[in-house]
């Protein structure tokens, strides 16, 4: 039986991704689709930097707008402006320490959250192991 990842906080093998924390569930991958991730801000650490993050994601957005017109319709300069923009934008979420990570998919029928941590480095470890593991179900099946 394969193991794709084997934690403190989680289990996936070939038939069933199980969790332990905050209480143990286990979700048989058979059931699961339209898996992605969430970044939740958190309320701790204070409400600044939650509010700089999104004046930040906001002002990218202006800013990208309202170059636009100036930059003209070229191709590389669209893609300028727009990666400039999402790359801003991306920060305000992914460059806080303070939220959590979580991983939610739909489960028989019913959006679910699978998996939460603000350890980045468990994060990712888990969402590989559940993609190989999802990967690993589709080419048998």
């Amino acid at each position: 039986m394969p193991v794709y990842y084997r934690g403190p906080s989680a289990h996936i093998d070939h038939r069933y991704l199980q969790v332990y924390v905050p209480e143990p569930r286990r979700f048989a991958l058979s059931g699961l689709h339209g898996v992605h991730i969430v970044c939740v801000p958190s309320s701790r650490g204070g409400g600044g930097g939650t509010t700089t993050r999104l004046y930040a994601t906001g002002t990218a957005g202006v800013a990208a707008a309202t170059a636009w017109p100036v930059l003209g319709t070229g191709a590389m300069s669209v893609a300028a402006t727009i990666a400039a923009a999402f790359l801003v934008g991306a920060r305000g979420c992914w460059g806080a320490r303070t939220h959590s990570y979580e991983l939610r998919g739909f489960y028989r029928g019913m959006c679910q959250l699978l998996f939460s941590t603000t350890d980045e480095r468990m994060f990712e470890q888990v969402r590989r192991g559940l993609v190989r593991a999802m990967e690993y179900r589709a080419d048998t099946n």
